[in-house]
């Protein structure tokens, strides 16, 4: 179905996609994220590994930045948070039952509320 949507080329992913994948904010607050989105994010990152002894530790990941839903890797390190060609950013949208988010400040930011 992504072939309709203009997705044709498969997504490289320089990182191993079954682990935990967790983006920074600046405030200090981490927080999960898919593999689509952990790789087009200009900031802290981190991926959750298992030592031998099988507990986790976090580990900072200095990877590419990829711009969202494409291979072409970001240049421009200025730009910070999740990066989009051509500068287009999709508007996010609530769903029914979801307004319990708007209570959250970097939500509020996010959907230019």
């Amino acid at each position: 179905m992504a072939e309709k949507r203009g997705q044709t080329v498969k997504l490289i992913y320089d990182f191993p996609t079954q682990l935990s994948t967790e983006i920074g904010y600046e405030d200090g607050f981490w927080t999960r994220v898919t593999c689509n989105r952990f790789r087009s994010y200009n900031g802290l990152r981190r991926i959750l590994h298992l030592n031998e002894e099988g507990k986790g530790e976090y580990k900072d990941y200095e990877g590419p930045v990829y711009y969202f839903d494409s291979n072409v890797i970001l240049k421009d390190k200025t730009k910070k948070g999740f990066v989009y060609l051509h500068d287009i950013t999709p508007k996010p949208q609530l769903r029914p039952g979801e307004g319990h988010f708007m209570e959250d400040e970097r939500v509020r930011k996010q959907l230019g509320k």
